[in-house]
């Protein structure tokens, strides 16, 4: 009788120990799934913030280029792990787009800049710009 009483002794333990371990591993699980899902999150957060940064700089790019030569159609930029592509249309108002590939992300912004001429000197100043 007492070694009957040992082995359910035993068999309980370990039944309890099996459930346990199934929750505290599911627990670990959903752990691990939250955490993946959250750093995505911050690596798209951070290739969006970097597209844009790109983008403003090809945007000032392109303004500059502009008040040097009207007639600027457009350029490509290579750039570090990326390229930005611009192409200008219109007469005045201006339209500027820009296609940003950074990395395994892209994204195209169109900018409308309008343009003043006092003499020799050419201003172009963006009006809007905005993803598309």
């Amino acid at each position: 009788m007492k070694n009957l009483l040992k082995t359910q002794r035993g068999s309980i333990a370990l039944i309890s120990m099996l459930i346990i371990s199934a929750f505290v591993l599911l627990l670990a699980v959903g752990m691990a799934e939250n955490s993946i899902s959250t750093g995505y999150q911050n690596v798209n957060s951070s290739l969006n913030e970097y597209s844009n940064n790109y983008a403003e700089g090809c945007f000032e790019e392109a303004i500059h280029r502009i008040e040097s030569d009207i007639n600027f159609s457009g350029y490509t930029f290579n750039f570090t792990d990326g390229t930005c592509i611009i192409s200008v249309s219109g007469a005045n108002p201006k339209t500027i787009d820009v296609t940003l590939n950074y990395l395994d992300y892209s994204q195209t912004f169109r900018g409308i800049v309008n343009i003043t001429q006092v003499g020799h000197a050419t201003n172009a100043t963006l009006s809007t710009w905005t993803e598309i």
